[in-house]
């Protein structure tokens, strides 16, 4: 068994096992035989890509996530922060991408700089009073 197997094994395990599935349900979701998924997560059995992508869309995770971690360290996101906002930006038309992409080019940092206080002043209140900002900004922007 490769070095590279039962890395990417160990991984899909990690993943599957985190959000409690079974090899049963992976096996449904990404149409591929639980033998298959048990041969390739104890690493003595190599895959073909595709079936390496509908694995990953049935943990809900990125083919980067399993590769192992010398495969491609830059491409890794280990910041949880990180791989929400890269959710965000592919769920993303191009048109918004584009707007994200200038404004970041511009410079915004006199506008950032005004807002400073006041994201340093809602870091500062207490659940019921976020709750409260929260309810009025909603209404304000007739979302409510």
């Amino acid at each position: 068994m490769d070095q590279f197997s039962k890395e990417l094994g160990a991984k899909i395990n990690k993943y599957r096992k985190a959000i409690n599935m079974s090899t049963t349900v992976l096996s449904e979701l990404s149409e591929t035989s639980q033998g298959t998924i048990s041969k390739i997560e104890n690493g003595h059995s190599t895959t073909n890509i595709e079936t390496l992508i509908k694995i990953c869309n049935a943990l809900g995770v990125s083919l980067y996530e399993i590769l192992p971690d010398n495969v491609s360290p830059n491409l890794k996101v280990d910041n949880p922060d990180k791989r929400q906002l890269l959710k965000v930006l592919n769920q993303m038309s191009e048109s918004e991408i584009k707007m994200i992409r200038i404004l970041l080019t511009k410079n915004i940092m006199p506008v950032l700089k005004s807002i400073t206080p006041v994201i340093k002043a809602i870091d500062e209140l207490d659940d019921k009073e976020r709750v409260l900002l929260t309810d009025l900004l909603d209404s304000i922007t007739n979302n409510k």
